[in-house]
C-alpha cells in the first residue's frame, strides 16, 4: 500500500471519527443552546477627509446659518436655512439667550439615510457643523427636516449650550479638563444643571415650533423624536443631586441627569412664567463670568425661592407601568387601530393603574384631555394635574373602542433614603474631584 493510500485512509478514518463526535454532541444539545448572532456594518462616518470629496453644487449663506447642498437640492436648501432662522430667532426670544454660534448644516443624499453615524469634524469654536441626510426620491423640505433625528433637538442644544460658554460673549464657566507631561486633572464649575437644562429647554422650545410649523403626519420620522422623555420623573428622582452634575459623568447616569435638567426648566416655566427663564439669562448677561454657586444665587434671587430646596421638595406621581410610544409599525404588528398615544405594555398586578382598570395592551390617547403622542406628553398631563388625586385618561382598547377611566396618581415617598446618594465632603461645593490620573490620549 503506497504513502498516498495509507493517507487517504487516514483522514476517511479522522473524518468518520469527526462525524460520530459532532453527532453525538448535536444529539445531547436542545433547541435553547443554540443562538443566532447576526452583525451590521452600515455604520456611516464623516472626518475632515471624507467632508472634503464630497462635491457640493452650491450653498445658502443665511447668515449664522449656512447650508450646503447637493445637486438639485438648492430649493430645500433655501428652505432649510429660512425654516433655520425663524427656529432660532424664536428660541432667542422665548429663552432671552443671543445665540452667537453659528451653523453649517450640509445636505447628504443617500439611497437610504444611515442610522448610526460618527462625526467628527474641525470646526472653529463659534461654529457647529450638522450633516441632513436626504432620502433620495423623497426630497422635499419637510421629509428632509422630519427624517433627521437630531434636528432641530440636537442642532439648537449644541448652538445654544455653547453660545453659554463660549470664550467670546458667554457668560457660564464650563468644566474643564487638561493634561500635561501624562497626568490629567479635571476642575469642574458645577454649571451642568444650568447650561444643559436650558440648552435643552430651547431644543424643546424649537421642537414645539417646529411641529406647529411643518406638518407632516405621513413623514418616516416623527419631529421631535430626540426629546428627553422622563423630565419630570428624573427631576424628582435625582432632586438636589442634579446640582453637582459634572462633566465627567458617563452613561445612565448622562441621560438620568439630562432629563432632569430638562424639567426643572420645564418646572421653572410651570410655576413662574417664561418671563422668569428670561430675567435669569438677562441677569446673567450682566456679569463677567458665574459659576454653579452664582447660577444657584441668581436663580433663586429671580424665583424667590431656594432652587435646590424646590427641586428637593418636588413631587411627580408614579405610574410603575411600562408605556411606549405608538409607530406605524408598532400600531401593524399588535393589531392597533390607533395612528398615535402610548401602549401600555405591563400593569403592575394590584397597583393604581390595575386598581383603575387599565390593561395591558391599552393605548393611552389623551390625559385630562390633552393629547397623548410619547411619554413626555403624558408626563406634561401629569404635571398639570398638579396634586389632584387622579387624571382622567382616555383609553383606546380592542374590541371596545375608547374609554375613559379614571388614574390615581401615587406619589414618591420623599422620606425614604434614595440609594447611592453621594454626600460631598467638600461644604462649598466648588470642587468635586481634582487630582492627578495617568494620561492617556
Amino acid at each position: 500500500m503506497g504513502l498516498a493510500a495509507l493517507c487517504v485512509m487516514a483522514l476517511a478514518g479522522c473524518r468518520t471519527v469527526n462525524k460520530g463526535i459532532t453527532e453525538a454532541v448535536l444529539d445531547g444539545r436542545t433547541y435553547r443552546d443554540w443562538h443566532i448572532r447576526y452583525g451590521s456594518h452600515g455604520h456611516y462616518s464623516l472626518n475632515d477627509e471624507g467632508l472634503a470629496t464630497i462635491e457640493f453644487e452650491g450653498l445658502v449663506d443665511a447668515g449664522r446659518v449656512r447650508v450646503r447642498y447637493q445637486r438639485g437640492l438648492q430649493g430645500q436648501a433655501r428652505c432649510i436655512a429660512d425654516v433655520t432662522g425663524r427656529l432660532l430667532a424664536q428660541v432667542e426670544r422665548q429663552t432671552g439667550v443671543t445665540i452667537t454660534t453659528s451653523t453649517t448644516l450640509d445636505l447628504l443624499r443617500f439611497d437610504e439615510p444611515p442610522e448610526n453615524f460618527d462625526i467628527q469634524l474641525t470646526v472653529e469654536p463659534n461654529e457647529f457643523p450638522l450633516p441632513l441626510f436626504v432620502r433620495a426620491g423623497d426630497e422635499s423640505c419637510t421629509s428632509i427636516l422630519a427624517q433627521n433625528r437630531s434636528y432641530p433637538y440636537v442642532l439648537v442644544h449644541e448652538l445654544v449650550e455653547t453660545s453659554l460658554a463660549a470664550r467670546a460673549g458667554g457668560r457660564v464657566l464650563p468644566d474643564l479638563g487638561w493634561g500635561a507631561f501624562g497626568l490629567k486633572a479635571n476642575f469642574n464649575n458645577y454649571t451642568r444643571w444650568f447650561r444643559d437644562g436650558l440648552a435643552n429647554y430651547a431644543g424643546y422650545v424649537a421642537s414645539e415650533e417646529l411641529s406647529d410649523e411643518m406638518d407632516c403626519p405621513d413623514c418616516p420620522i416623527r419631529i421631535g423624536a430626540l426629546l428627553h422623555a422622563h423630565p419630570f420623573s428624573e427631576l424628582s428622582r435625582i432632586g438636589a443631586r442634579l446640582f453637582s452634575w459634572s462633566q465627567s459623568s458617563h452613561g445612565q447616569h448622562e441621560r438620568d441627569y439630562y432629563d432632569a435638567a430638562l424639567g426643572l426648566f420645564l418646572l421653572i416655566e410651570s410655576r413662574f412664567g417664561q418671563q422668569t427663564i428670561r430675567d435669569i439669562v438677562a441677569e446673567i448677561a450682566k456679569r463677567e463670568a458665574v459659576d454653579g454657586r452664582d447660577l444657584r444665587r441668581i436663580t433663586s434671587g429671580i424665583i424667590g425661592t431656594d432652587i435646590r430646596q424646590l427641586v428637593a421638595d418636588f413631587e411627580f406621581p408614579m405610574t410603575s407601568d411600562e408605556l411606549t410610544p405608538v409607530t406605524a409599525a408598532l400600531a401593524a404588528n399588535r393589531g392597533l387601530d390607533v395612528a398615535e398615544g402610548l401602549l401600555v405594555e405591563t400593569v403592575e398586578s394590584n397597583g393604581a393603574a390595575d386598581r383603575a382598570g387599565l390593561m395591558a395592551d391599552d393605548v393611552i390617547v389623551a390625559a385630562d384631555s390633552a393629547p397623548v403622542v410619547n411619554t413626555l406628553d403624558f408626563e406634561l398631563a401629569l404635571l398639570r394635574a398638579g396634586r389632584q388625586p387622579a387624571i382622567p385618561l382616555a383609553i383606546w382598547r380592542k374590541n371596545a373602542g375608547t374609554i375613559s377611566i379614571e388614574l390615581p396618581l401615587k406619589r414618591p415617598d420623599k422620606n425614604r433614603r434614595t440609594p447611592g446618594k453621594r454626600i460631598n465632603p467638600l461644604q462649598k461645593g466648588r470642587i468635586d474631584f481634582f487630582g492627578v490620573l495617568p494620561f492617556i490620549p
